[in-house]
C-alpha cells in the first residue's frame, strides 16, 4: 500500500499558560493557511490555566500533546516535529496571529525557491507597528558593543555594516537568522541538519538552527508579503533571574557550538562585564535614593 502524500505544512505551537493568546492563534490558522493541506499540533508544557482543555474542547482538529513537565522550547517542538509528515515545518508562537493567506505565502515562497531552507514573515506588534525580524548572526563584537554602550554611539553606516538592522522591512531579502515566533523550515533541510538542539531550554534555539541550515548551503529569506502579529512577550510577561540565567547559558552554548571553547570563554567575559555594569547602575540608583532620603541630595526635577 502506498504511503499517503505528505501535507503541505505541519504547524507546531508550544504553549505554557497562554490560554487566551493560544485561542486567538488557533482561530487565525484556517484563513492563514487557505488553500493548503495543513495540520497543527499544540504541545502543552504542563500549563495550569486550562489551555489543554480549551484546545481539546474548541479545536478538535488540532493534535494536542500534553507534557507533565515544562520541557522548554526545543524539546517540546521536537516532540511534534519528529512525528510531522509534511513538506514544510512551521514553528509558531502561541502569542501570534497570522494574517489571512500569510502562511500560504510562505509555503509558496519555499516551493518557488528550491534553494531556500527557511523563511519568515514580516512581524507586527499588537498596535500594528513594526517588529524587527531577520538579522545577521550574533557575534562577539556585537555583544561587546551592546554591553559597553558603544553600539549607541556608532554611526549609522557602521551600524548597518555590522548587521544591526535594515532600512526597509518591506523588501524581500536574504538574512542569516529569523525569529522563532514564526519560522518556516523546509522538511528536507531539517532532515539534513537535524532538529532543534535540546540543550537550549530557552533562547538561541532558532538562531543555532538557522546557523546549521545556512552552513549546510541553504538560504534563509525574510518575506514581507506574509504578515504575522506577534503580541511580544505575551507568553513571557516578566523577566526573572531564571530567565536571565537561561539566556546566559544559551548564549554560552551558542558560541561554544559555533566558535569553539575560546569563543565561549570570551562570551563569558563579556557577560560578566554586562552583569557588573548592571549591578553598578543599580547600586548607583539605590545610593541616590538613600542620599535623597537622608536629604544629602536635592530631589530630582520633574
Amino acid at each position: 500500500m502506498d504511503a499517503p502524500e505528505p501535507a503541505d505544512l505541519a504547524i507546531v505551537i508550544v504553549s505554557y499558560n497562554t490560554k487566551a493568546l493560544l485561542r486567538a492563534c488557533l482561530r487565525a490558522l484556517p484563513a492563514a493557511c487557505a488553500g493548503l493541506d495543513w495540520h497543527a499540533t499544540v504541545v502543552d508544557n504542563a500549563s495550569t490555566d486550562g489551555s489543554p482543555e480549551m484546545v481539546a474542547a474548541e479545536f478538535p482538529q488540532v493534535e494536542l500533546v500534553r507534557s507533565s513537565e515544562n520541557l522548554g522550547f526545543a524539546r517540546a517542538n521536537n516532540l511534534a516535529l519528529r512525528r510531522a509528515r509534511a513538506r514544510h515545518l512551521l514553528l509558531l508562537n502561541p502569542d501570534t496571529e497570522a494574517e489571512a493567506g500569510s502562511l500560504a505565502r510562505l509555503v509558496e515562497f519555499l516551493d518557488d525557491n528550491p534553494d531556500a531552507g527557511a523563511c519568515g514573515p514580516k512581524l507586527l506588534n499588537t498596535d500594528g507597528s513594526l517588529q524587527r525580524n531577520g538579522a545577521r548572526f550574533p557575534t562577539l563584537l556585537r555583544e561587546f558593543l551592546g554591553v559597553t554602550g558603544l553600539r549607541r554611539l556608532a554611526m549609522r553606516r557602521c551600524e548597518m555594516a555590522l548587521g544591526y538592522g535594515r532600512e526597509d522591512f518591506d523588501v524581500l531579502c536574504e538574512v542569516d537568522q529569523l525569529s522563532g515566533a514564526c519560522l518556516m523550515v523546509r522538511a528536507a533541510a531539517a532532515e539534513q541538519v537535524g532538529l532543534l538542539d535540546e540543550r537550549f531550554f530557552m533562547f538561541y534555539e532558532e538562531v543555532e538552527w538557522c546557523h546549521r541550515i545556512k552552513r549546510a548551503g541553504w538560504r534563509i529569506w525574510y518575506v514581507p508579503g506574509a504578515r504575522v502579529v506577534h503580541h511580544w512577550m505575551g507568553s513571557v510577561r516578566q523577566e526573572s533571574r531564571a530567565m536571565t540565567a537561561a539566556l546566559f547559558r544559551s548564549q554560552l552554548l551558542y558560541y561554544q557550538k559555533t566558535g569553539g571553547p575560546l569563543h565561549a570563554l570570551a562570551a563569558r567575559g563579556i557577560m560578566w562585564m554586562g552583569l557588573a555594569k548592571n549591578r553598578l547602575i543599580h547600586a548607583g540608583v539605590a545610593a541616590k535614593r538613600l542620599l535623597r532620603r537622608a536629604r544629602l541630595l536635592p530631589e530630582a526635577r520633574p
